[in-house]
């Protein structure tokens, strides 16, 4: 991650300052209080789970390197067992944090790798932060809980192009998804971002480009450039590099209720698959539901 706050009361410079504290208890123990505190102050929505606050001094690797680093730990209950004589006893407890079984956790952590890089000029040189997110998948790194990462520990996503090209593909991926229009053009609009990012051999991805060429309805181009610039994403050109969002391109996938689901190469989904949405058969009151009709221009090749 990059380190973006570095005044006074940030978690990097309490970091630094914990690391620089010598081992001296009870300014590790002020200082991590403050952390604790300023973890409770980012938690502005009141759907954010409590936990349990760890902040940990130490050294690791060879040359050995100072880091802290902070755990925000969910409690979940569970049982111990107790053995007095022949009785067996089970004992519930209310608060368990890190077991084995608990992947409801967070971490940031600062590692002061190059003690003389730092500089005035830039102090965090020499400074590498982590982040650990149990919300983070491996295609999708932007589910991390931007609380967290960004209101807590002052931290952010480094901006390289390839970065950036998935953060647009994924940004704009959700506007569509949510947007106030039928399935079929929800589905043109998909076909139209794989089009922009594969086929358009412009070396650059930019917001208005996209939303003039492909969304046309006006309301939905600006409700579209608002959204984006809701989420920080600039306005301006960027580098296209697609090495990050490559698996996600390679497919198109429609999922439907009774876990059915349909599969089909991105760049071939445009012209070879039609998705129509069809009324359906009335049911026992009347009501008629909508279904979906898929037609594919070509003839089964095998099953399974």
């Amino acid at each position: 991650m990059a380190i973006r706050e570095v005044g006074a009361d940030s978690p990097w410079h309490r970091a630094k300052e914990i690391i620089e504290s010598q081992g001296n208890d009870v300014q590790f123990v002020n200082l991590s209080q403050n952390i604790a505190s300023k973890l409770a102050v980012a938690q502005t929505n009141r759907t954010i789970p409590g936990g349990i606050v760890v902040v940990i001094e130490g050294t690791c690797g060879n040359p050995v390197r100072s880091f802290m680093c902070v755990i925000k730990a969910e409690p979940h209950g569970g049982f111990t067992k107790r053995q007095a004589g022949e009785n067996l006893t089970l004992e519930y407890i209310k608060e368990l944090i890190l077991t084995p079984q608990a992947k409801l956790y967070k971490i940031g952590a600062f590692l002061r790798a190059d003690q003389a890089a730092a500089t005035n000029q830039q102090p965090t040189n020499g400074w590498k932060a982590f982040l650990f997110d149990d919300l983070i998948t491996l295609g999708n790194k932007l589910s991390a809980a931007q609380y967290f990462y960004e209101g807590f520990l002052g931290l952010e996503f480094p901006s390289n192009s390839a970065f950036q090209t998935k953060q647009f593909h994924a940004l704009t991926k959700d506007f569509i998804r949510n947007a106030n229009v039928d399935s079929e053009r929800k589905i043109d609009l998909l076909n139209a971002l794989t089009t922009y990012l594969k086929a358009d051999q412009a070396a650059t991805i930019q917001v208005d480009v996209f939303s003039q060429t492909y969304l046309g309805d006006a309301v939905l181009q600006d409700a579209y450039t608002a959204y984006m610039g809701q989420k920080n994403f600039p306005a301006t050109a960027i580098h296209k590099d697609l090495s990050e969002v490559q698996s996600q391109l390679r497919h198109r996938k429609l999922t439907f209720g009774h876990d059915i689901k349909f599969t089909a190469p991105a760049d071939q989904f445009e012209n070879y698959v039609l998705v129509e949405s069809i009324d359906g058969e009335a049911d026992e009151h009347g009501i008629v539901p909508k279904w979906t009709k898929i037609t594919v221009r070509d003839h089964i090749r095998d099953q399974e």
